[in-house]
């Protein structure tokens, strides 16, 4: 797993595990000031969480799903 490639914003997409900084905000140091710096941990959750996914592979997954529920509903023994 490399860390030290991934772009800042893919490091801010995910919580921080070590201070629990919510994604798109920097990390905290213990004194509740901003981090210059983000923690190792949340780079390492950013690599594991993998890319994110774009708005046309959201948008056709949802339509997947809804149409295999509507078939469900037709074919289903009642």
């Amino acid at each position: 797993m490399n860390t030290h490639k991934l772009p800042l914003k893919r490091v801010l997409s995910v919580r921080c595990p070590m201070c629990g900084a919510p994604p798109r905000t920097q990390c905290k140091l213990s004194t509740g000031r901003p981090s210059l710096q983000v923690h190792f941990d949340r780079e390492k959750a950013a690599a594991k969480a993998g890319p994110p996914e774009n708005f046309s592979h959201a948008a056709m997954r949802f339509a997947w799903q809804n149409m295999l529920r509507g078939f469900r509903g037709i074919f289903q023994k009642g």
